[in-house]
């Protein structure tokens, strides 16, 4: 999402392939392949090391893109090897390469997400600060934005809409869609707003600029919209404002979503999703009157997961359920079973040309009207009305002359 950034992936075919597929599936609006390009790893390399290779890309990535940030991903055979990766973005000096590490044996992908954070932080965010932070603005820290379409682009609108119905300005989502200029300006929020995955990069900022920072639950369903915006209000003296729009919100947004429980009441439901968004997403799929037969946290350290209260069934994914919220992994890892929401990272095959968020209230609603019509399509097949609408054989008819001119049907028509 750092729109005027150039990547470097420095990883074997594979691993290449892999990066290119989820670029290019993920990103129907915003993917620009000449931002990304590869050291391309062959066998010599990826046995004996590639650092003059990579070495020699970065030279010919500059030259090719002057002025340009430059973002270097390395994979886990290349540092198996013993490529010294972040030693060779250093040679060549600060300020205009960022290495974002990337070797799966060092953690999930999601532990890796909260580490490129920390470390563009780190490394982006060096500018002094040209005036005092403003107690007005806040920066929103750890929001994975894993493609330009207008599923995130709509959660970035509602996060701004929330954060001016209390009277806040947005300065900074890091890191959603933005320049580096953005990421840079950090410094002039006195507040960040701290999900799960941004914590290593509000820890370096707070250090360094002073900035207060308050722990959110990710704004997912009705109940963590509420937590979010509470706990907005309190860091920000705020908290009357809070409310107010909270109680407006609720009165619109309650019976919207209450027309769909009818679909989902009594639905067992099967759960795998990243720590950061499962609490809500759990809350809310009982709000809707469903029961959650099943969980899987896809990064085990992620602290939301255990997050006391949240009461979670364990890990028991051969229980039957009606419906799973998850990924595109699921989907493909169960085609034969019950439908798939796809939810989570990766999420190839539900593209969003037009404004589909999932948090906040209009999230709520639209994730409720999702999971209704999807249970909708399975209790049509279930109860054999699938066939039964195609046996009554409903055919749309055109009738016109031979001259082309359009033509009454015959009464027996």
């Amino acid at each position: 999402p750092v729109k005027d950034g150039v990547f470097i992936y420095h990883a074997p075919v594979g691993c290449e392939k892999m990066v290119l597929h989820a670029a290019c599936a993920h990103d129907w609006l915003g993917f620009d392949p000449g931002r990304v390009t590869s050291c391309e790893v062959g066998n010599q390399e990826t046995i004996l090391g590639g650092e003059e290779r990579i070495r020699a890309h970065i030279a010919l990535v500059r030259d090719k893109f002057p002025g340009r940030h430059i973002f270097v991903v390395s994979g886990c055979a290349p540092e198996i090897v013993g490529d010294d990766v972040e030693s060779v973005v250093r040679s060549f000096g600060s300020g205009e390469i960022t290495f974002l590490g990337g070797a799966g044996f060092r953690g999930d992908l999601w532990a890796g997400a909260g580490d490129a954070l920390g470390r563009i932080a780190a490394d982006l965010c060096t500018e002094e600060p040209a005036s005092p932070p403003s107690e007005n603005l806040i920066n929103v820290i750890g929001y994975i934005c894993d493609r330009l379409e207008h599923d995130h682009l709509s959660n970035l609108r509602i996060l701004d809409e929330m954060t001016r119905a209390l009277g806040l300005g947005l300065n900074c989502v890091f890191v959603g869609p933005t320049d580096v200029r953005g990421l840079r300006k950090v410094w002039a929020a006195k507040h960040n707003v701290v999900f799960d995955y941004g914590r290593k990069a509000a820890e370096v900022l707070a250090a360094r600029y002073g900035q207060i920072s308050t722990r959110v639950d990710y704004p997912v369903g009705l109940g963590r919209t509420v937590a979010f915006l509470r706990a907005l209000g309190r860091a920000t003296g705020r908290e009357t404002a809070a409310e107010s729009y909270i109680d407006k919100e609720l009165r619109r947004t309650v019976p919207l979503i209450q027309a769909a429980r009818g679909l989902c009441l009594g639905k067992r439901v099967g759960v795998s999703v990243e720590s950061q968004k499962l609490p809500g997403l759990v809350e809310f799929l009982r709000d809707l009157g469903m029961t959650v037969s099943w969980v899987r946290v896809k990064d085990k350290g992620g602290d939301a997961a255990v997050r006391p209260g949240l009461d979670l069934p364990g890990d028991a994914e051969g229980a039957e359920v009606d419906l799973i919220v998850g990924s595109t992994i699921e989907k493909y890892r169960r085609e034969d079973g019950p439908p798939v929401y796809e939810f989570s990272y990766p999420c190839s095959d539900r593209h969003c040309l037009s404004p589909e968020p999932d948090i906040g209230f209009e999230g709520a609603v639209r994730l409720a009207n999702n999971l209704s019509n999807l249970l909708g399509r399975a209790n049509t097949r279930v109860l054999g009305l699938s066939r039964e609408l195609s046996r009554l054989e409903f055919e749309s008819v055109f009738y016109c002359r031979a001259d082309g001119a359009p033509a009454e049907p015959d009464s027996q028509a």
